[in-house]
């Protein structure tokens, strides 16, 4: 597990340039959000109802415990990241802070892709436990015709068809086990698992199935992720303790995508949820972009003790 420094670098943020790609439907972009806010966090409202300035420090918290990478994603360095996350937090009013004691918030940024469920071992046990089932059916009717003799060679290892059924129930069992392993990391990364919890319901079984299988075969392909994380900084690094401010969450499905051209969009739809409370999964279509960056320099840090940062998910 990663370890991130509790201090801050003042840096200087380099000409940042969108060059638009026009709205063609290969040239956007499929972007869901989901973003919950922790108890007791509230932004502070000006008289004009817009929200007052709040400070933040920025971590870098990598990639998330049981997620991957691809060479898309590896191409995006972190201060590029950072920069671009920390302009469409400027838009909502969060600013980087100058130095500690300004700092009330500290953000931790996540990003990589995720693992998906190869199906093909569980559509295989699919396939023979129906094919077992089938035959046994048949040799319940023609028990008595000579026949079934020869189909229980043809079957072959193992001998009789309850066996075999016996056999692929076992290995289906076992997919389900290793498709849940993969799946409920996932849901949670992602910000699905409460739509997923909602849509398994009486519904599926009364013309709202649909939906449920929807976002079940997109949570099992694999998709890029960026999770923005804040904790109170103040309380951190008073006593260790990490309170949870507001955690925004936004994902692309990776085929057809590469992260490069996906992650100032992904990070475009989620910036309006910095701070709030989505309520559900949001979906929106973002253009792509090109994005053009000159020279980051930091020049310098506040040191601190060092602050474990958090990249399991809480439940």
């Amino acid at each position: 597990m990663k370890r991130v420094q509790a201090g801050l670098r003042a840096a200087v943020l380099a000409p940042l340039v969108f060059v638009g790609s026009g709205l063609a439907a290969a040239d956007t972009v499929a972007t869901t959000v989901y973003a919950r806010v922790g108890s007791g966090y509230q932004r502070a409202q000006a008289k004009d109802g817009s929200y007052k300035e709040e400070y933040y420090a920025l971590s870098n918290g990598g990639r998330i415990a049981g997620t991957t990478s691809d060479n898309t994603i590896d191409r995006v360095t972190y201060p590029e990241v950072a920069e671009i996350t920390a302009r469409f937090l400027a838009q909502q009013n969060y600013h980087y802070a100058q130095s500690k004691e300004q700092a009330k918030l500290l953000l931790v940024l996540n990003w990589g892709e995720t693992l998906s469920f190869n199906g093909m071992n569980y559509n295989y046990a699919v396939q023979q436990l129906s094919r077992a089932a089938e035959m046994l059916a048949k040799d319940k009717m023609y028990a008595n015709q000579s026949g079934a003799a020869e189909r229980d060679i043809a079957m072959g290892e193992p001998s009789t068809k309850v066996d075999a059924m016996a056999e692929y129930l076992l290995m289906l069992r076992m997919e389900n086990k290793v498709r849940d392993d993969i799946n409920l990391p996932n849901a949670k990364i992602l910000g699905y698992l409460d739509a997923i919890n909602e849509a398994d319901g009486i519904q599926r079984w009364a013309g709202g199935g649909d939906n449920y299988n929807d976002l079940l075969a997109e949570l099992e392909e694999p998709r890029y992720y960026i999770v923005i994380t804040a904790y109170d900084f103040p309380e951190l690094l008073k006593g260790g303790k990490k309170r949870l401010l507001w955690q925004t969450r936004v994902s692309v499905r990776s085929p057809g995508n590469s992260f490069d051209q996906s992650f100032v969009p992904m990070l475009k739809s989620a910036s309006p949820y910095f701070g709030r409370d989505s309520g559900k999964l949001v979906r929106t279509e973002q253009e792509k972009a090109k994005v053009e960056l000159g020279d980051l320099k930091f020049l310098g840090e506040v040191k601190d003790k060092p602050v474990e940062s958090q990249t399991k998910e809480s439940k």
